[in-house]
């Protein structure tokens, strides 16, 4: 089979999902700017359409937004998948520190901020560009994206998009790693299910409730 008919039977075989007008002329026009020969130029514009378009509808949905995260980075968080992982997890460490507010925005460099449902924090420490804070069984941790050192969260289950707060959900134990600004990387402990978003610049892992709950207690972060 030539490459014409193959590209035939790939054209035949592609659902490409509804999308608006607009988004295909803008791909129609890309694709007419295209370093081709003149006589390869029209068969080909139909099946790079088609195949950009069926990519650009396929982007905008939250599983293939998942399988994305898999090998990408959230803000401070880059998640690797592994081929295993630990089954349990220990409790949620606490936070020993004893900061107020002000005193770990001073020390972080940002205004932290808590889950208006979960009160006073029972702990508080900073460092530079990081907070965290723990109440009974809860830990919340934030930080900038821009920190010398990130956090690797090694999984061996499928993320889940929550749409929402445009953030995932880590449902398995699975180990958390830091890595320092030479690459080293160091294990930290094995956290349990986990919530992970971006807001205003700054990554959030809240551990320790269930899914539903650390999406209610998320949305309320202020």
């Amino acid at each position: 089979m030539n490459l014409d008919e193959e590209l035939r039977v790939l054209g035949r075989s592609a659902v490409v999902p509804p999308v608006a007008e607009d988004l295909t002329a803008a791909v129609l026009s890309r694709v007419a700017d295209l370093p081709v020969r003149r006589r390869l130029r029209d068969r080909w514009r139909a099946f790079v359409a088609g195949l950009l378009v069926l990519v650009a509808g396929a982007a905008l949905t939250p599983p293939v937004r998942a399988t994305v995260a898999e090998w990408l980075n959230i803000g401070g968080v880059q998640a690797q998948p592994v081929g295993t992982g630990p089954s349990t997890a220990p409790p949620v460490p606490g936070v020993p520190g004893h900061l107020s507010l002000e005193e770990a925005e001073r020390v972080a460099g940002f205004k932290p901020v808590k889950p208006k449902d979960l009160g006073a924090p029972v702990g508080v420490e900073a460092s530079k560009g990081f907070v965290a804070m723990s109440w009974d069984g809860v830990r919340l941790e934030q930080f900038q994206a821009q920190m010398s050192m990130r956090y690797i969260k090694k999984y061996y289950a499928s993320l889940e998009y929550v749409p929402g707060i445009d953030g995932y959900w880590f449902k398995t134990p699975h180990e958390l790693v830091l890595e320092d600004a030479n690459g080293a990387e160091r294990v930290v402990r094995v956290a349990g299910p986990t919530l992970v978003w971006v807001r205003d610049g700054v990554t959030f892992r809240l551990e320790g409730v269930e899914k539903a709950k650390a999406v209610e207690l998320a949305s309320g972060t202020s």
